[in-house]
């Protein structure tokens, strides 16, 4: 009874091992998908550039934070370059002031995520500079 055991769990191995060798191999097929052009943003080579710095508050790390900011900044019209600090928490930036300001600017930085506020725009305290607007 033992041998028969033993050679019915051999046989019953051996089958399962060998009946599942027939797998036939997934068909691949290459698709193409069309995708909309895209636009490369031009800068107007006569254009006067302001440049500008700002500090960023609520920024919790280096690529998820700053560097998302940096995007959507870079994104923008009139924005030739942009540069966010993670470390130091400021922003370097310089725009056409024609297609791009202050408020602008900042409306974008908020925009990127609740937790993020401009507090200071080329060392003057955001607060202080519309006190001195209201006089």
């Amino acid at each position: 009874m033992r041998t028969f055991k033993y050679t019915f769990l051999f046989v019953a191995l051996a089958m399962l091992s060998f009946s599942c060798k027939n797998e036939s191999q997934p068909e691949t097929k290459a698709v193409e998908v069309a995708s909309a052009p895209v636009k490369e943003k031009e800068l107007n080579p006569n254009a006067v550039y302001t440049d500008a710095t700002f500090e960023i508050e609520g920024m919790k790390c280096a690529m998820g934070c700053a560097k998302v900011i940096e995007k959507n900044i870079a994104q923008m019209d009139g924005v030739k370059e942009v540069k966010v600090d993670f470390d130091s928490k400021t922003a370097t930036i310089s725009f056409d002031a024609q297609l791009a300001n202050q408020e602008k600017i900042t409306k974008t930085v908020v925009n990127t995520s609740e937790t993020y506020s401009v507090t200071s725009w080329n060392g003057t305290q955001l607060s202080d500079r519309t006190e001195a607007q209201n006089e």
